[in-house]
């Protein structure tokens, strides 16, 4: 029965993160693929890496930014290269892109939107906001 109930849990598990992977677009998926070549890194890290743009994405839907989130995300995909730095003799790679503008558009739609200023409930801590 323990058996039965550890594949059930697991298929469930499975189609939940199938589902999450499907509500994504392949431009999420390619800057991270992008990320991941750089940077290095496993599958744990390019799921993170998807989750966090999909979570990003959610807050500039919320703020009603998704034209402002879509051109960011479009600027990041097709910008966005793998360069190397050398600081004190070490090397190490960096992704670059040229996304200010987009990042800057979208900061302030989101600023804009917000009754808040720049907080939004997803991002905001609980235990260091302070009550009116």
């Amino acid at each position: 029965m323990r058996i039965i109930s550890t594949w059930r849990s697991t298929g469930i598990a499975l189609a939940l993160f199938t589902v999450v992977m499907a509500g994504c677009s392949g431009t999420e998926k390619s800057i991270c693929d992008r990320g991941r070549q750089c940077l290095g890194g496993n599958d744990f890290d390019f799921n993170a890496c998807v989750q966090n743009y999909i979570y990003e994405g959610k807050i500039a839907s919320d703020y009603k930014c998704a034209d402002a989130w879509n051109l960011y995300l479009t600027c990041i995909d097709t910008t966005t290269t793998c360069d190397s730095i050398t600081v004190i003799g070490v090397t190490t790679k960096v992704l670059k892109n040229s996304c200010d503008a987009q990042r800057s558009a979208l900061e302030s739609c989101e600023k804009a939107a917000s009754t808040k200023g720049s907080d939004h409930w997803l991002t905001t801590d609980k235990a260091s906001s302070t009550a009116p």
